[in-house]
């Protein structure tokens, strides 16, 4: 009886959800015994830096009840407070920029939505439109092998491994275009939610400014010059934010979130 083979599996990236009934071997997770490789190392690195940077922006946001209090009390102590957070915020953005972080607008991110929406689609519709797989009728090929010739039998056989091999190949590739892009749009998801806090802080920096100006009379209100230097670290924060890069980010750098 002639055998039935399949085509062979490509290795799948890392972040690829293999194709139903198809598993990924243990050497195709990572080379060297298991050991991460030096890709492996830098993304984890990066994901790392991402993730204290998100922290900073979280601290700065936890200690703006403080602020609002330290703004009644002591408006020239909490202009100068308002600068220290600035301080950090700008700090948090620049290791969240050097680690890959993108501040993602809102047309780019529509765009990466419709992207790996209109990608799975494609790639559930070439998943659903994969022909029998020919070991599945590996019965029916010894049946009519009794009665017809083998050679026209092989042919019959071959016939069917190329249509399949075919067809999974583009499944395949449309699932691992899919999968690509929805792996975009998490990381750009994760970018932008980052962006967003950072930017509510900055909102918060700047009510207490003006609730500072307001309150003008306050025996403790401050001077020029703790106006100068405070304006200096907002215009920096400010600046870090407009100068930060825009754009599709790089999905093997998961990032971390930060919650309001």
């Amino acid at each position: 009886m002639i055998s039935l083979m399949t085509a062979a599996a490509r290795p799948l990236p890392i972040w690829r959800t293999p194709l139903q009934g198809r598993s990924a071997s243990p050497g195709e997770a990572s080379p060297g015994f298991g050991l991460p490789s030096l890709t492996e190392m830098r993304d984890a690195q990066k994901s790392m830096k991402k993730e204290m940077a998100a922290k900073k922006v979280q601290s700065v946001r936890e200690r703006m009840d403080a602020l609002k209090l330290m703004v009644k009390i002591d408006p020239r102590a909490g202009l100068k407070m308002t600068a220290e957070l600035a301080k950090e915020l700008k700090s948090a953005v620049k290791d969240y920029v050097e680690a890959g972080g993108k501040n993602v607008t809102d047309g780019e991110m529509a765009m990466m939505r419709r992207d790996a929406k209109d990608a799975r689609e494609a790639a559930d519709a070439a998943l659903r439109g994969l022909p029998a797989d020919p070991k599945d009728a590996d019965g029916e090929a010894v049946e009519a092998e009794i009665g017809a010739e083998t050679a026209k039998v092989d042919a019959e056989i071959k016939r069917a491994q190329a249509a399949y091999a075919t067809a999974f190949g583009i499944a395949d590739a449309q699932d691992e275009t899919a999968d690509r892009a929805e792996a975009v749009l998490g990381a750009a998801t994760t970018d932008r939610g980052f962006f967003q806090q950072v930017k509510l802080a900055l909102a918060e920096l700047k009510e207490a400014r003006e609730k500072i100006k307001a309150d003008w009379a306050h025996p403790m209100s401050p001077n020029k010059d703790d106006w100068k230097a405070a304006d200096k670290e907002m215009a920096e924060l400010e600046k870090a934010i407009d100068m930060a890069p825009t754009g599709m980010p790089n999905p093997a750098s998961s990032g971390a979130s930060v919650k309001a």
